[in-house]
């Protein structure tokens, strides 16, 4: 266990070190506090969620102590006998009542003149003084009492180091307490910078911009890729913009820190952007090499092991950051690590991982360079996005370095930062895009040279296609309704229409898939093609439209394209003739001992949408809730019968000659119970067979 223990802390160490700029995991050398620690760590904050910032214990020697004297808040005052706030057990029995906490820290040049932010925790009344000056003071209850609606609270202080060089020291006095609450107290409190509510709403916007930005280029990338599967780089391109889009993340939640996260969560999600650092710098290698071209055999093979061994070593270097942080680190007073007698075997292990995962990452470093310059030097506009890998690691390292050099502060400092993220996050895709828009004109060209060239062809063609233009015109009518079809010669296009008011016929055989397995394919084939012609003659005679057969079933429609052409009294008419027809040829088939087919009819009248669907092999059709109601009224109708809704029962009840049986509100599939009626005629040559 003090081997794995050991192993954790150290590779935290290193990790830590590593990626200095990356991700915080709250290791402090010692007490030193610079302004960098206040803007790039993350801690929890009562009623604000995850904020920028640190805890005080782990950014300064603390200790507590049992009793009340004012020397106590003293600057000077020599605390090294009073206990120590990172040790696991208590070693003195501290009784109930007051108790002090100390802090000492030695802020740097950077902080000098700048407002740092004081948070408090818990419910402890409590007393504030910076080098034996007072700051703060409040009652017991005060501090995360709870407003209407569990919101909470938080107590910020603000202040200024003094910044002259020495140790100075924060010390809080707690009344009552005990020992527990006492420590309870010191874990919640916390330092920020003074702007760091904005900073952290400028930190968001720009990493918000960034994972969008990286979002947007990983679904182009993808789009283009499925229809150039050849092109490896729009894979490779998807794959870091992707892992960009992760990290951005990552360092979001565990560095910016986001508004209700907790420090659990900040912690696995720094672990998981160390555990992907490698594959950024890869895929930007494999997409500049396969844009450049085609990558040896021997170089790829290269890359894979560079990318294994730094992903092991970053998989390794994130575990041990985890573990260290829950068994000890951030969870209890900070990381002090006090190692006696390490393992030289762990040393070296730890060593040896530091030392590949440096060259693994270093050489991928050199790779982006020398083939980003490859690209600038090419004569194709592939060299756009050479020039943003260029920009995303040369200049986003040396303004990252430039800002983090201590004579630079201030807005400068702020200036090169922000301008450093912007090159490491946002030079890609911005590259890409200039990349695509370039490509994209050129594309543009060759498609309007190809169109001249066919617009010639078909000059030269003209004569031919007169002869075939009535052939065409003949095969369009017999598809579409005339009038459809004239719209569509006249305009080159058929726009959809809205009908307030069209009756909606449907039909369906009865048996037929049983029917179909007595028949041959040719009498079935022949008897369809009866009943249809005949259905066909009928809605021809009564101006209703025909819009299709599904199988065996057949759907017509009155009311369009022209509503002048046909009525709903028209529609249940030829619905009567159908199935008249169907029964008179029953009759003749059970005469001849073959089998017949019966069929049901529905209709419904309702507003529908009507147009042209597809642009090959089209079909005139129409959409709407009426379509389905018509089709609910077939399914839920009796065989030889014709079922009508109440809808179209309302505009031909007055209709001489017709008959009508209310069957009252009848279940219909996904309409619930809907009013429904049978009509047949008076007439004897449309008698039909009654429900059954």
């Amino acid at each position: 266990m003090r081997r794995v223990r050991f192993l954790s802390y150290v590779l935290a160490v290193l990790a830590s070190g590593w990626l200095h700029a990356q991700t915080d995991i709250g290791i402090k050398p010692g007490p030193k506090l610079s302004s960098w620690d206040l803007e790039n760590s993350a801690t929890s904050v009562p009623g604000m969620g995850t904020m920028p910032g640190a805890e005080l214990v782990q950014q300064s020697k603390a200790r507590f102590h049992s009793g009340d004297d004012p020397a106590y808040a003293s600057r000077d005052f020599v605390d090294s006998t009073w206990q120590k706030l990172s040790e696991e057990l208590d070693t003195i029995a501290a009784p109930d009542g007051v108790h002090w906490l100390r802090f000492r820290l030695l802020p740097d040049s950077t902080l000098r003149g700048k407002k740092v932010i004081l948070g408090l925790g818990n419910e402890i009344g409590a007393q504030v003084f910076l080098n034996g000056d007072a700051l703060f003071s409040t009652t017991p209850g005060g501090i995360d009492a709870p407003l209407k609606g569990g919101a909470v609270v938080p107590i910020l202080v603000p202040f200024s180091f003094r910044c002259d060089g020495r140790t100075e020291c924060i010390a809080i006095r707690l009344d009552p307490s005990d020992a527990k609450s006492a420590r309870v107290f010191a874990r919640k409190t916390t330092l920020h910078a003074g702007d760091m509510a904005y900073a952290n709403q400028r930190s968001m916007a720009q990493y918000g911009v960034f994972i969008g930005i990286n979002l947007v280029i990983l679904i182009l990338a993808l789009v283009i890729w499925s229809f150039e599967r050849r092109e490896k780089h729009w894979l490779y391109l998807a794959g870091l913009s992707f892992f960009s889009a992760l990290d951005t993340y990552c360092d979001l939640g565990s560095n910016v820190g986001m508004g209700g996260s907790t420090p659990m969560v900040s912690n696995i999600l720094g672990a998981v952007q160390f555990a992907i650092a490698p594959w950024p710098l890869f895929l930007l290698v494999l997409t500049l090499g396969t844009l450049h071209g085609q990558i040896s055999a021997k170089r790829w093979k290269w890359y894979r092991i560079a990318v294994i061994s730094a992903s092991v070593s970053c998989i390794a270097f994130a575990i041990g950051i985890l573990i260290a942080k829950i068994s000890g680190g951030s969870n209890s007073y900070g990381m002090r690590f006090e190692l006696h007698d390490p393992d030289p075997v762990l040393i070296g292990v730890v060593i040896f991982l530091a030392l590949l995962l440096a060259t693994a990452m270093g050489w991928f470093v050199i790779e982006v360079i020398r083939l980003g310059f490859k690209l600038i030097r090419t004569k194709g506009y592939a060299r756009w996005i050479g020039a943003g890998a260029l920009a995303s690691s040369l200049f986003a390292y040396l303004l990252n370095m430039l800002a983090g050099i201590e004579n630079f502060e201030g807005t400068f400092t702020s200036f090169l930062s922000v301008v450093g993220d912007y090159c490491s996050h946002a030079a890609v895709p911005l590259s890409v895009a200039i990349y695509l828009a370039i490509r994209s004109a050129h594309h543009n060209k060759l498609v309007a040279r190809q169109r001249d060239d066919l617009d010639l062809e078909v000059k030269q063609r003209t004569a031919e296609l007169t002869v075939e233009k009535e052939r065409s015109d003949e095969l369009l009518l017999n598809i579409l309704p005339a009038e459809v079809a004239e719209e569509l010669k006249a305009t080159g296009a058929a726009k959809a229409r809205h009908f307030d008011q069209a009756s909606v016929l449907f039909t369906d055989f009865m048996g037929f898939t049983g029917m179909a397995a007595q028949m041959g394919a040719e009498v079935l084939l022949n008897e369809l093609n009866t009943c249809f012609e005949a259905f066909d003659a009928i809605i021809t005679r009564h101006g209703v439209e025909k819009i299709k057969t599904i199988g065996d079933a057949y759907m017509c429609v009155g009311g369009l394209p022209d509503p002048h052409t046909s009525s709903p009294n028209g529609v249940v008419h030829a619905a009567l003739e159908m199935q008249a027809f169907m029964a008179a040829r029953k009759r003749e088939h059970d005469a001849l001992g073959i089998p017949a087919f019966e069929m049901r009819v529905g209709i419904h009248t309702g507003p529908v949408v009507a147009g042209i669907v597809g642009v090959k092999k089209f079909q005139y059709d129409i959409w709407g809730d009426a379509v389905n109601t018509a089709s609910r009224m077939e399914s839920s109708g009796a065989v030889g019968r014709v079922n009508i809704s109440e809808s179209t029962y309302a505009l031909v009840k007055d209709e001489p000659g017709l008959i009508f049986t209310a069957r009252g509100k009848v279940q219909a599939k996904g309409k619930g119970e809907m009013e429904m009626y049978f009509v047949e005629t008076r007439s004897p040559s449309h008698a039909v067979v009654q429900e059954r």
